[in-house]
């Protein structure tokens, strides 16, 4: 499996094009959430992108900094937060909903744990492998991934939805997958996969089926 720049401005300018017919099949705006998923992927996407070019450029010390930290903080603070927040605004089943605050604050501790580390030790970045590894350091790195799982994928996985519950079961393979594959570039790799599965969200709209799959008592 080979990444580059090129891999993740086209990753990125699909899902522009995604995100703004995915916005426009957007009709209540308790979905709005759910819609701008695919647009926040392309920017991301495109950040990395830009950090492929410049890494190549060793004299762009400081951009590489920014990028890498920017890119850090779509991982470790922005998807943490905003996609527990999606998926409940989303959310119909009362249940459900109570569920899915819950992994909220687990996301919410996690961002805060992020914000904090990424003050402490900025991100550096490095090519490895063709994909990019992120080096921080991070205390109880298991527990963190852990977390980390729960805040990202499990939100999708509880929603009553059909398609995010298809959306949030592929993620989470993407997620085993990419860590056990590419363990130095797991940031790197499945937030690329994440980024294309994050197309499937224009299907949710497209096709709603609000019978859930797995019933909560």
């Amino acid at each position: 499996m080979c990444f580059s720049a090129e891999a993740s401005f086209i990753v990125g300018g699909t899902l522009l094009i995604v995100s703004v017919a995915t916005i426009r099949k957007s009709i209540h705006k308790r979905d709005l959430p759910i819609a701008l998923i695919p647009l926040i992927f392309a920017i991301q996407q495109i950040i990395e992108g830009l950090l492929w070019i410049f890494l190549i450029d060793n004299d762009a010390v400081q951009i590489q900094f920014w990028l890498s930290n920017i890119y850090g903080v779509f991982i470790g603070i922005i998807w943490p937060l905003f996609a527990p927040y999606a998926v409940y605004c989303s959310e119909t089943n009362s249940k459900r909903r109570k569920t899915i605050a819950l992994i909220g604050i687990a996301g919410i501790g996690l961002a805060i744990y992020t914000a904090i580390g990424l003050l402490k030790q900025p991100i550096i970045a490095e090519i490895i492998n063709h994909s990019i590894n992120y080096k921080h350091d991070v205390a109880g790195y298991q527990f963190v991934i852990v977390l980390y799982l729960l805040a990202t994928c499990a939100p999708f996985i509880f929603s009553s939805y059909r398609h995010l519950y298809i959306a949030g079961i592929t993620i989470t393979i993407g997620f085993f997958v990419a860590y056990f594959t590419f363990l130095e570039t797991f940031a790197s790799v499945w937030c690329f996969f994440a980024a294309i599965t994050s197309a499937l969200i224009y299907f949710f709209f497209v096709h709603r089926v609000k019978n859930p799959l797995i019933p909560i008592p």
